[in-house]
């Protein structure tokens, strides 16, 4: 089977570089490719949803290499205590997230290594867009408070003053400016919240309209839909991909069409865009990374068994997620992943998933959840096969957990579920901004990066010496309604 998974990714590493070689490295199909069977814990393909044409920046040497040239050597509860050293040499909070991010795997668990390796995260990690915020811009604690059109929620949203632009008339005064938001789904309360907060922006602008298109998870309709949207000759779209590689056409055609594109959350497979708003999955990853090797550390035992309930196969936001969860476990022997389960963005299907490894593993320490619905879906399932304490000893299983639901920061403040990072779905109203300024003559760096937001804990303890926050401190900005 690792023979074959390994044969698999370097097949479509080489496909894509075939790809790129005949045709800019942009995929020629609109649509994709059958997604797993629910449950399925298959491997994550090397290339699937990678943008392989993406260009890296140039390489540059990073400040923290010395520290990382010091922990290579480190194993085990030597590099636990090398971690626990990283604010007594001086890094703050913000730099010692930013090392845990950038951290190289590691090959002292083998089998974490080998996953890693194999199932070709490190590509995903090196096209992934990152860097520093744009003009160095950090969370102020400030955000606007306002009603979501869609939903009815009051909302307040933590990036206002990102890339902030004046309210009134863009560009041209006396111009509309049509623009299309072009997004994966209106069902859920993460995605209902995005489509709020691009209002929001729209709303303070009275020569700009934006037409809202929902191409449901369907990468088929997503590429008639964009084709639609460029023969009405709109002024920009902003574009929310669910899968790298089939939204790389659409975007390809577009741009050429000379209509500007703008990405926000995910990435699209197409290295020629006007603008992509994205950065801080690799922070969601890694403080999680950061709780369950500080728990383990408090524990006295690195013997650990780690489910994964994932988002669907070849998403951006499963595969950096999780390729950064795994990159600091891979320092201490011990911790196991034993299974991997992608479901189709639903609860349902998360919960069963949920279901089928509880039935399949006796013993699970902890689980990592790509999104606020498979935490709630794992708690819901381990509450109901009575298995919410069933680690040695009678402790509580390890739910990780990421975006920023009122639902699971609630049961962070419960203790159900060990931690929240957020993933703020209040930020289209970012990449709505930057179109505008683009099309206002304005100049921007084409990398947009939104900014790490410190994971949520029960009682706000330090990770090895980095603060996090408490459900109270961020509550204010969650979305969804109030529960």
């Amino acid at each position: 089977m690792k023979k074959m998974r390994t044969f698999v990714a370097l097949t479509m590493v080489l496909l894509l570089v075939f790809l790129a070689g005949c045709s800019g490295g942009s995929p020629s199909s609109s649509g994709s490719a059958a997604p797993p069977a629910a449950g399925s814990s298959a491997s994550t393909p090397a290339a699937e949803g990678s943008q392989s044409e993406t260009q890296a920046p140039a390489a540059t040497e990073n400040p923290m290499q010395s520290l990382f040239d010091e922990v290579a050597a480190l194993s085990g509860q030597d590099a636990i205590n090398f971690f626990n050293s990283l604010a007594d040499r001086g890094l703050s909070d913000s730099e010692i997230m930013q090392f845990f991010i950038d951290l190289p795997v590691s090959q002292a668990n083998e089998d974490i290594y080998k996953l890693y390796v194999e199932d070709g995260f490190e590509i995903y990690a090196d096209t992934y867009p990152t860097g520093t915020t744009h003009e160095n811009y950090t969370l102020t604690g400030q955000g606007a408070d306002f009603i979501g059109q869609f939903s009815g929620w009051p909302m307040k949203l933590p990036y206002s003053d990102y890339v902030p632009l004046s309210e009134g008339p863009i560009g041209d005064p006396n111009k509309e400016y049509k623009i299309t938001f072009v997004a994966a789904g209106m069902k859920s309360a993460w995605s209902t919240s995005m489509h709020d907060s691009i209002m929001y922006e729209a709303s303070r602008h009275s020569n700009v309209t934006v037409d809202v298109q929902d191409y449901e998870y369907d990468n088929n309709k997503l590429s008639n839909i964009m084709d639609n949207v460029i023969a009405q000759k709109v002024d920009g779209i902003v574009l929310w991909p669910a899968n790298e590689a089939p939204s790389g056409p659409p975007v390809q055609r577009a741009e050429e069409a000379g209509i500007p594109v703008v990405t926000i959350d995910r990435v699209a497979g197409y290295s020629d865009y006007t603008n992509r708003c994205a950065g801080n999955f690799t922070a969601n990853g890694a403080q999680n990374a950061m709780y369950l090797l500080q728990q383990l550390a408090d524990e006295g035992s690195y013997n650990c068994n780690v489910v994964l309930i994932r988002k669907p196969l070849g998403t951006t936001a499963d595969a950096i997620r999780i390729g950064f969860f795994l990159k600091p476990l891979s320092y201490v022997p011990g911790i196991r992943i034993v299974a991997s389960y992608f479901d189709t963005s639903d609860k349902p299907t998360a919960f069963s998933n949920s279901q089928a490894a509880i039935q399949a593993h006796p013993v699970i320490d902890a689980v990592m959840t790509d999104g606020d619905y498979e935490g709630i879906a794992m708690l819901d399932a381990l509450k109901l096969a009575n298995r919410l304490d069933s680690r040695e000893g009678g402790k509580r299983v390890i739910i990780l957990n990421v975006d920023d639901s009122k639902e699971a920061v609630k049961y962070v403040e419960s203790g159900d579920i060990a931690t929240n990072a957020p993933y703020t779905p209040l930020m289209a109203d970012i990449g709505l901004r930057v179109l505008l300024k683009r099309l206002s003559g304005g100049e921007l760096p084409q990398d947009i990066i939104f900014p790490n937001i410190p994971i949520v804990t029960q009682d706000g303890r330090k990770l090895f010496g980095m603060s996090t926050q408490t459900p109270e401190e961020w509550y204010g900005f969650t979305f969804g309604p109030e529960v």
